[in-house]
């Protein structure tokens, strides 16, 4: 992911931005040279793609409800004891969100 990472910063125009989004494994780094933000340049992270949470999950919400978000599609679900199939397929990208289901 680094690698990824770097080619797009080091593709950003002048006042382009560069965002992560999702996450990174603690001890991950990337590096680039300094002069990439010059030209006002950008690079940055973001939480739950900077949502306002009060306004976003009734919208997303609404559009479920109205069949216009396929939130179905997004979630795989997997037995509590298929717990390292699941994160295997989460990082292969297999599945998008993965959900637990934990035994009664």
């Amino acid at each position: 992911m680094p690698e990824v990472f770097r080619l797009a910063v080091d593709g950003l125009r002048p006042l382009g931005t560069c965002v992560l989004v999702g996450s990174a494994r603690a001890g991950t780094e990337v590096s680039f040279e300094m002069p990439v933000l010059q030209g006002g340049r950008t690079v940055r992270g973001v939480i739950q793609g900077d949502s306002r949470p009060r306004e976003f999950i009734p919208l997303l919400v609404d559009l479920f409800i109205e069949g216009r978000f396929p939130l179905d599609r997004l979630v795989t679900e997997y037995r509590f004891a298929d717990i390292n199939r699941a994160a295997g397929e989460a990082t292969s990208g297999a599945t998008i969100k993965p959900v637990l289901r934990l035994p009664h």
